[in-house]
């Protein structure tokens, strides 16, 4: 029989780290848009849609991203509650 060990607290980090790691994301593309503003203005006609339709692209992908990432976070959570509901029933089996 295999042996599965469990750090409580490490996967409780890990959903925080994925939290927080797309909250980052979307804040430094935030930040990069805002620095871009300037430039894109200049622009017009084909150029100015190419990128308008490319920036469109981008936010579905990074929506889609924090969307991914904040699944993953929840389902890490579960895992560590089930984790430790599971060995909560086991120390009771022994009085503990």
């Amino acid at each position: 029989m295999g042996e599965i060990k469990v750090d409580f607290n490490q996967l409780g980090q890990l959903a925080d780290d994925l939290n927080s790691t797309a909250t980052k994301v979307q804040g430094q593309l935030d930040e990069l848009e805002q620095m871009l503003k300037p430039l894109i203005a200049t622009w017009e006609g084909s150029a100015q849609e190419a990128y308008h339709q490319a920036q469109n692209e981008w936010d579905q992908s990074a929506e889609r991203m924090r969307e991914i990432t904040a699944k993953m976070g929840a389902a890490v959570n579960v895992a560590r509650e089930s984790y430790q509901q599971g060995e909560q029933r086991n120390a009771g089996l022994f009085g503990g």
